[in-house]
């Protein structure tokens, strides 16, 4: 799995600075620097508005005072030197198309550092509890994440998502990185992430670390929280303690309205209705991933729909003349590593789709029928 990453990592790297030269003329109307100014100003809810009418962008960069736009520039660069990118809403081949699910409420800009391909993978889990979680519950989301980075004890290999801000989160983390897995970390503020520990470890072992806030930045900006970039960058979500007024149920209810998979691991309940929660059994039922046909279907911002869509606009196609596809119409961060983890069940892909036959690419037996019975579901 780490060296699957590390092909990913060098792919990114060459993909971003591609990107780098040509972001401001080819692909958004307005820049990284203007779009952190009018986020310096305050402007943060008229960018929301912005974000279906993005031709209302232009004029509001017009009148940007030169002193906030050199603050906007002094952020980046510093950004930049310690190793943190920024990405826009407005940059298609960079931006995940999972953040569209929040719909006026997706971050305008991401900034972090690691291996952004983490972010259009799945399988994808949050193991969380309350602020107020018992050393053991602590204990137990540690197991889950280590369940879920090895691929053991009945469990598929996941990526964990987690709040850096949640012991429970936290722990689940560390758990999946001492299995070798990779983990996904949402800050909420940039400040001190080149000191902590954590981190440091999740970069140097693959995983990102992110967040909507950028260096310097005040508390209490109107900004994406860390509970609903959680809540939209997993499938599933494990749920080990959870009490009623805390700030967990605030991600608790995120999932729930982008219709999550939610499990309890406790079979009581604590002061809370926790309707569509199921209680998790000894071993957690793997889904096969061809079953994710019918959930890929209903999703046309994801990933792997377009991936299909495009396919299935062609008779006969080749492993290499699918990926030229994607490149040309701007799908996906990394076209080669997206097609190829549709071509395996190993480590954190996708699920195996596609297979090679004759030198040609063809549905996987087991989900050919499946997906010639909704075929019409998928278009581009």
């Amino acid at each position: 799995m780490k060296g699957y990453v590390s092909h990913l990592i060098t792919e990114n790297e060459k993909l971003e600075q591609e990107l780098t030269a040509d972001y401001d003329a080819a692909h958004a109307p307005v820049s990284h620097q203007q779009l952190l100014a009018l986020q310096l100003r305050g402007d943060i809810d008229e960018l929301s508005v912005c974000i279906h009418d993005c031709v209302s962008l232009v004029p509001m960069v017009k009148d940007l005072p030169a002193d906030l736009l050199e603050e906007a520039g002094r952020i980046l660069a510093r950004q930049q030197a310690m190793g943190i990118r920024t990405v826009s809403f407005l940059d298609e081949m960079s931006y995940t198309c999972r953040l569209n699910e929040l719909d006026i409420f997706r971050p305008i800009l991401l900034h972090g550092m690691g291996d952004w391909s983490l972010l259009d993978m799945q399988p994808s889990v949050s193991v969380t509890g309350s602020p107020q979680a018992s050393p053991q519950d602590v204990s137990i989301a540690r197991e889950w994440g280590k369940k879920y980075g090895s691929g053991h004890d009945g469990q598929e290999f996941c990526i964990v998502v987690g709040s850096l801000a949640n012991l429970c989160d936290v722990a689940a983390m560390e758990g999946c990185l001492n299995a070798g897995g990779n983990v996904i970390a949402i800050m909420e503020g940039l400040d001190g992430v080149a000191t902590y520990a954590l981190c440091r470890r999740i970069v140097d072992e693959g995983g990102l670390v992110i967040s909507t806030q950028w260096i310097g930045a005040s508390s209490g900006r109107n900004l994406c929280p860390c509970e609903r970039l959680v809540a939209v960058l997993c499938e599933q979500m494990i749920v080990v303690e959870c009490q009623q007024q805390n700030e967990l149920m605030t991600v608790v209810e995120e999932a729930r309205k982008l219709g999550r998979g939610m499990h309890y691991v406790k079979p009581a309940v604590h002061d809370i209705s926790m309707e569509g929660i199921q209680v998790l059994p000894d071993k957690k039922p793997t889904v096969k991933k061809c079953e994710r046909i019918f959930e890929w279907a209903d999703k046309p911002y994801s990933i792997v729909y377009k991936i299909i869509a495009v396919y299935l606009q062609y008779e006969r196609i080749t492993c290499s003349g699918l990926i030229d596809k994607l490149k040309t119409l701007h799908i996906a961060t990394d076209p080669y590593g997206s097609v190829h983890s549709l071509m395996t069940d190993k480590g954190n892909s996708y699920g195996r789709v596609f297979m090679e036959e004759n030198g040609f690419l063809v549905f996987v037996p087991e989900v050919r029928e499946r997906i010639e019975a909704i075929r019409g579901k998928f278009r581009v």
